[in-house]
């Protein structure tokens, strides 16, 4: 083997690791995304249901 395979094979492993880790630093990102959006979408569907709880109590709901 020459300098030339040499560098080459070491090459390989290095650069599958910067793409892994440019992968991963991008799924991380996304996943916070995605986390992001589930949290206010929670908060929407709590804050609704606690409007709609709320509106027939106002309407007397709750009276006998």
């Amino acid at each position: 083997m020459d300098e030339a395979d040499l560098e080459r094979r070491i090459a390989i492993p290095e650069t599958r690791n910067a793409v892994d880790d440019v992968h991963r630093s991008n799924v991380g990102a996304r996943l916070g995304a995605i986390e992001e959006t589930l949290r206010w979408l929670v908060r929407l569907i709590i804050s609704g249901l606690l409007m709609a709880a709320l509106t027939y109590a106002v309407q007397g709901g709750l009276m006998p």
